[in-house]
């Protein structure tokens, strides 16, 4: 039975009352419980003092630290600044700055009002390490894209790609027309060489015939047996019938037993007709062997000129679909702020392309060679034919010595022939030989081989002025003051290559600023034309680093003037150039080409401003001599006019240092700009080795080794602080990963690291 409510109630006030007793007892109960409460708060008091302890030396520790690395650093190259604008350490030691700044910063006295701390903190150790160094490509092109991140984008863009894109679509059709009619031209003028061994090998076979003498044996004309000249086949056919009148005598007489009367008469014309005719077949034997001969090599000549024809068609038909030109379109394509000033006649590409339209008059159809292989065939021929009457008459006449009373008809016949053959051979082939001179008329092509020979000569004077003019470059005495520099500098930036793990780049031992003549230079001055829209595409698009380290050169290099050049370009007189040729007057030019020597980057930073501006040059040339009609005519022209307005250039840079960019943009553009897009060519296909010759300019102006040079550093300290309550208890929390230090002799002792970089 459940027990009732007063029950319960009874019974809870029953506990009640037995409690209360408990607690006012005075046997020693409560004291001890209270001390244990009281040392267990007292235990965890003072384990979470000493705990906060630990925490305030944590961030004393990690405040020094940082201030340590941040003052260590605080110490640049005021030198590297100033000229380079590079942030680099120097002056102080690190470690003596970082030792003291962190000593100040920990160990600052506990008694002062302003520094009060409730821990006493000693610095155990403390040390530096090179987090980052200058001489690390990485490091070094962080700090000059920093730097040049605001100047490059105007410097670069608006100023000189804002020229140069307009002439894009311009300069892309002279670059076809250029490569197209400069590859045909090579072509063509094998193709043409043939022919004209096939023409002389034509009138070779018939001097052969001329000059054989055979002429003479007949001789040419008529068959007239009182033909006073002895020995030929015309006077001894004319006189055979007397020959064989007198046989018949003889026979007869001989017959009747009676002496002969004719045997001299007899033996005298036997002897000149067996001349005659060893003479006839030695001769005839002769010119037949040279003709098989000659008519072989000229189908040889006639198929390689076929062949050189079928590869000028199919480059007339795939010229422009190479991708060699499409750094005109992405530059063309892209809208450059500042270009609608510079915009170049509209129809000034079209007439280029025109031009382009015109190389099929270099091309022969394929029936041209069907026929003239079908003349060689008949010339072959005509000859066999007039061998064989020739071997015909000797043959018959060699019979009718012995048997008079038999075919006397056939040699009068045979000789009628041979000599007719002979005729027209001679009318055709020697002279006035109708077909080799309208042949050579044909392959004259109207004259225009002679004012090619005449536009080719005044080309070929005007490249020699040309080479002239930068010529001195190659007849400047070497410096071995300035060798010597040259090596130290090499040396440097081999080292610089090595600390980046980058295999060193061979450079050319010499430089030709030249090509071998105006037409290599064309088609060099078109390539690197090509070269330098595709760089600008490039920029405009992506290569922003690449920009940039050219605009820092630019800024804080030295450029080699190209007023120092006026004395050379004008009289030849190179006494000023030797002087000015020096490191510290080109340090720009060695950035960009790297030659160890102190002619080769002048040398080839001038010869490809000349290239540069004869493309421009010749693209002005194809337009203005489009009126030449034939399409080499019109290439010939175009580079002596192309040629004549770069020497112009050359002497305008000389004297002021720029040139009007085109007759079509009467924009000045200065050496400096273009030596801007010679960066971005060469620049960005071997970045590693344009930034370690960047390197190596610094450090043989500065003598300090950038690869020693730190930019960021690493500081570690160790401190430590006495525990005042119960270390054990503190280690045994170490132990378990709760701390970030440990504990040693009733000291506790941490590490910070802090990095820090410029």
């Amino acid at each position: 039975m459940k027990a009732s409510r007063f029950e319960r109630l009874s019974q809870h006030l029953a506990r009640k009352s037995c409690l209360s007793k408990w607690l006012l007892q005075r046997d020693g109960a409560v004291t001890i419980f209270s001390a244990m409460v009281l040392s267990s708060l007292l235990l965890f008091m003072s384990i979470l003092i000493d705990y906060a302890r630990i925490a305030a030396l944590h961030k004393i520790t990690e405040d020094a630290a940082r201030a340590g690395a941040r003052s260590v650093l605080s110490a640049f190259d005021s030198q590297l600044y100033e000229q380079y604008g590079l942030f680099g350490r120097g002056g102080t030691s690190g470690d003596t700055i970082y030792s003291e700044v962190v000593k100040t910063n920990v160990e600052r006295s506990a008694s002062s009002a302003a520094f009060y701390r409730p821990i006493d903190a000693k610095i155990v150790h403390s040390h530096t390490d090179q987090a980052a160094v200058l001489g690390s490509h990485t490091v070094f092109e962080r700090q000059v894209l920093e730097e040049m991140k605001y100047k490059a984008p105007i410097d670069f863009t608006l100023e000189l790609a804002s020229k140069f894109a307009p002439m894009a679509g311009a300069m892309k059709e002279s670059a076809v027309t250029v490569d197209l009619l400069e590859q045909l031209r090579k072509l063509y003028d094998k193709r043409q060489a043939s022919l004209a061994r096939i023409l002389a090998l034509q009138k070779q076979a018939a001097e052969e015939l001329g000059t054989s003498g055979l002429k003479a044996l007949l001789p040419y004309g008529g068959l007239d047996s009182s033909s006073t000249e002895e020995g030929t086949a015309s006077s001894l056919a004319g006189r055979y019938e007397e020959y064989a009148g007198w046989v018949i005598v003889d026979e007869q007489l001989i017959a009747a037993g009676k002496a002969p009367k004719y045997t001299q008469e007899r033996a005298e014309y036997k002897s000149e007709a067996i001349a005659l005719i060893n003479e006839l077949k030695k001769r005839t034997a002769k010119v037949m062997n040279e003709h098989i001969k000659l008519q072989s090599t000229a189908k040889e000549q006639l198929e390689q000129a076929r062949l050189l024809n079928g590869e000028m068609r199919l480059i007339e038909s795939k010229e422009r679909q190479s991708p060699a030109y499409s750094g005109y379109d992405r530059v063309s394509g892209k809208p450059v702020v500042g270009s609608d000033a510079y915009t170049l006649p509209s129809v000034a590409a079209s007439e280029l392309q025109d031009i382009q339209k015109t190389a099929d008059q270099l091309i022969l159809p394929d029936a041209w060679f069907t026929e003239y292989s079908a003349e060689l065939d008949d010339q072959a021929q005509l000859y066999t034919a007039f061998h064989n009457e020739a071997s015909g008459f000797t043959s018959a006449f060699t019979l009718l010595l012995d048997s008079v009373d038999r075919y006397t008809t056939m040699l009068r016949t045979g000789t009628t022939k041979m000599i007719a053959l002979y005729g027209q051979y001679e009318g055709l082939y020697v002279h006035p030989g109708s077909i080799v001179a309208k042949r050579q008329q044909e392959l004259a092509n109207g004259g225009l081989e002679k004012q090619r020979k005449e536009q080719e000569k005044q080309l070929g004077s005007l490249w020699k002025q040309a080479g002239n003019m930068l010529g001195g470059f190659q007849s400047v005495a070497g410096s071995e003051e300035q060798q010597a520099l040259f090596n130290q500098l090499e040396e440097r930036y081999k080292g610089n290559l090595q600390f980046n793990t980058v295999a060193a780049q061979g450079s050319n031992a010499e430089t030709k600023a030249f090509s071998e003549d105006a037409h290599s230079q064309a088609e060099a001055s078109a390539e690197l034309s090509n070269g330098l829209f595709g760089g600008v595409a490039d920029m405009l698009e992506q290569a922003r680093d690449t920009v940039y380290l050219g605009e820092y050169v630019l800024q804080r290099y030295s450029v080699f003037a190209p007023q120092q050049l006026k004395m050379m370009l004008e009289n030849g007189d190179t006494a000023e150039l030797s002087r000015a040729l020096t490191f510290h007057n080109q340090e720009a030019e060695y950035v960009i080409y790297g030659f160890h020597n102190r002619i080769g980057n002048v040398a080839a930073a001038y010869g490809e401003l000349f290239s540069v501006r004869m493309a421009i040059r010749t693209m002005e040339g194809l337009s203005t001599c489009r009126s030449a009609g034939h399409p080499l005519l019109i290439l010939s022209c175009s580079l002596i006019y192309g040629l004549e307005k770069t020497m112009e250039d050359m002497l305008a840079f000389a004297d002021r240092g720029s040139a009007p960019l085109s007759k079509y943009a009467n924009v000045e553009i200065s050496y400096t700009d273009y030596l801007r897009l010679f960066m971005l060519l060469h620049g960005g296909a071997n970045k590693e080795a344009s930034v370690s010759r960047m390197i190596a300019v610094i450090e043989q102006n500065s003598g300090v080794t950038l690869s020693g040079v730190s930019t960021a550093v690493t500081g570690e300290v160790r401190t430590s602080a006495q525990l005042w309550f119960l270390p054990g208890v503190m280690q045994l929390l170490g132990s378990y990963g709760l701390l970030q230090g440990r504990v040693t002799n009733g000291r506790y002792e941490t590490t910070q690291t802090i990095g820090w970089s410029y």
